[in-house]
């Protein structure tokens, strides 16, 4: 089952925004501090789109920086979508990602710290940068907020993590229990960290030793003292050097997945000679290698036998139990439950696909082995039994969706896909999990979208209405919340996807079928696109008959079909997931209209609410 993240997440609109330098200052001698503002930093009007003002709310928030190439003039800069960036096809825009230390909108100021290094186009920028001068800046996308249940915090990065760090002690509740390990270069690149949380603050430095050589920050983990209580862990800096301190939080303190958030802000790459008369200039930056992506090698793996070995290993705990430290094969087949017959079989493929590599102490977990385990979402990704799998394992009966409209694909206990999910408490859990993930970033288009401060109450249903409701609670707080669904989903919904401040407010009413009678609004949300036309129709027909007179009926489901998808490969491959499994898909405006029609039912409004999404206000078609 689905935990809930000890962090919420709240999700914004992506807005490209026009600002400009109102300030330089070196913090320290390794850090260029730069305060930027103008009138985008609010709401502002853009090319027919109303756009919203910028918010950051969590401490290590991003934002993308773009840069213009070497020679050029300009940035290249992406589009804008009514909640999101339409990024060129012709040519590919160069963006970097940093937090903001501040942002003040009362004083119209975001403030960002650069890491002083040569040859990174960022910090040449920040070098250079004047009051007056112009940039462009994207998001934040999302905030994470201060973890909740946790007794104590314990915080590490390098010089890239600073600014994250620095805002989080700023912003930490008073009593906080932290400690936090801070790696620089040089004792003159320490900063003043001011807090009201009972923070313990120490400082390793490298005393020359070139950023992401070092195993600073892993030997003081390592050496400390581990306090009691539950422990929350947040991590950034060099990716490699994180790798060590991940394995120790995972195998050695048994620290679960859900109370860390360790994220490689950098890779180092291999240094170029130092110019003639300059010995140590290699050693004054670190140097991102976007190339070095294990990740994408991961991907390249994962189709059919590869793919499915791959899977298979995730599924019986085979890649989590190298990552821990067994080698040997009969070590592994105790631990996995698997015969020894079938699984040298698969460990020597696996070797073969450089997921594991054999060497005299046995088998262990290559780069690409090594993205499974520390990729947030790679093992559930990749489990058999989850839905990510389901949906793709789906895409083998796609030849009888495209011949007769069907879903052709059925589990291994035969069943179709839609009735796995809803028996399966596991699969279906993960399969609701997911969409509430992505319902996330359509929830401010529909709390925007609508008029709820004159709607008494809504009742939600469909996918994604945890989402939704997270979104709505804060916003309304007059506004009466319950949320129609089997008592599977109720039970994913109250425990991994509701905020702990907002489930208190959310009515949770167990239902088959169409939301309780009486209902003053209904949103469905994602409820048709799982659904074939004649089962569409009857979930309209059934929810509008649900609601009092006058009531409303408001549907959000995301707009394909044949003529919607465009270049769109990510869209146009959901919808192949959901012909297969489930014999429905995406659909074009006119043909949600179309089931509107059918269902006697008529369009009162239409809202593009971003993402490729649209929230419809319906009522009767008798009505005037």
């Amino acid at each position: 089952m689905p935990t809930r993240n000890p962090r919420s997440v709240v999700t914004f609109p992506i807005v490209l925004r026009e600002l400009t330098v109102l300030g330089v200052e070196d913090v320290t001698p390794g850090m260029r501090r730069v305060t930027l503002g103008g009138p985008q930093l609010g709401a502002f009007h853009k090319d027919g789109l109303d756009l919203p003002a910028l918010r950051s709310e969590g401490f290590d928030d991003h934002v993308k920086f773009f840069f213009a190439e070497e020679g050029a003039d300009a940035p290249v800069l992406p589009g804008q979508n009514v909640s999101s960036l339409d990024w060129p096809a012709d040519a590919r825009p160069l963006a970097k990602d940093y937090t903001p230390v501040r942002y003040d909108p009362e004083r119209g100021e975001i403030v960002f710290d650069f890491v002083k290094h040569a040859g990174g186009v960022a910090s040449a920028w920040a070098q250079s940068a004047r009051p007056g001068d112009v940039t462009w800046i994207a998001g934040p996308k999302m905030s994470h907020r201060h973890p909740e249940g946790a007794d104590w915090l314990l915080v590490l990065g390098d010089e890239t993590a600073l600014p994250a760090i620095g805002r989080w002690l700023a912003e930490m509740p008073a009593g906080t229990r932290a400690r936090v390990f801070v790696e620089v270069g040089e004792d003159s690149h320490r900063q003043e960290l001011p807090t009201r949380a009972d923070a313990q603050v120490t400082w390793l430095v490298r005393h020359g030793a070139p950023a992401g050589t070092t195993t600073l920050l892993e030997d003081a983990v390592r050496a400390m003292e581990w306090p009691p209580g539950e422990v929350f862990v947040w991590a950034a800096g060099e990716s490699v050097t994180l790798k060590g301190i991940r394995r120790h939080l995972r195998v050695d303190r048994e620290v679960p997945r859900e109370r860390t958030d360790i994220t490689g802000y950098w890779r180092r790459a291999e240094q170029p000679a130092p110019p003639a008369g300059r010995p140590d200039a290699a050693a004054e930056a670190p140097v991102e290698d976007e190339e070095a992506d294990p990740h994408g090698r991961l991907h390249e793996l994962t189709d059919l036998a590869p793919g499915l070995a791959i899977r298979a290993a995730v599924t019986v705990g085979l890649v989590d139990h190298v990552y821990r430290g067994a080698r040997t094969v009969s070590e592994l087949a105790a631990r996995t439950g698997t015969r020894e017959r079938t699984l040298p079989a698969l460990l020597a493929y696996l070797v073969d696909l450089e997921v594991f590599a054999l060497d005299a102490e046995g088998y262990r977990l290559t780069p690409v082995g090594e993205e499974l385990v520390e990729d947030d979402h790679s093992l559930e990704e990749y489990d058999l039994t989850g839905a990510q799998a389901a949906f793709d394992l789906a895409l083998s009966g796609l030849p009888e969706a495209l011949r007769t409209g069907r879903p052709g694909f059925r589990t291994a206990s035969g069943l179709p896909l839609a009735g796995a999910l809803a028996g399966d408490e596991r699969l279906g859990g993960s399969a609701r999990a997911a969409v509430e993930d992505e319902a996330a970033w359509i929830a401010p288009g529909v709390r925007d979208g609508y008029d709820w401060a004159s709607a008494g109450s809504v009742t939600l249903a469909g996918s994604g209405a945890g989402a939704v409701a997270n979104a709505l609670a804060p916003a309304f707080p007059e506004l009466r919340i319950r949320i129609s669904a089997l008592p599977s989903v109720l039970r994913t919904v109250a425990e991994s996807v509701l905020d702990s401040a907002v489930l208190p407010r959310v009515e949770l009413v167990a239902r088959t079928g169409p939301v309780p009678s009486g209902a003053e609004t209904v949103l469905l949300c994602k409820a048709l696109d799982v659904c074939a036309d004649d089962d569409a129709v009857l979930t309209l027909r059934e929810n509008a008959a649900a609601l009092v007179a006058g009531g409303s009926l408001l549907l959000v489901e995301q707009v394909g079909g044949p003529d919607g998808f465009g270049a769109d490969g990510e869209a146009a491959l959901h919808h192949l997931r959901l012909a297969a499994a489930l014999g429905s898909g995406l659909r074009s405006e006119r043909e949600v209209a179309g089931l509107v029609e059918r269902a006697g039912l008529r369009v009162r409004s239409r809202r593009d609410i971003g993402w490729d999404h649209r929230l419809w206000e319906l009522a009767p078609a008798t009505d005037s």
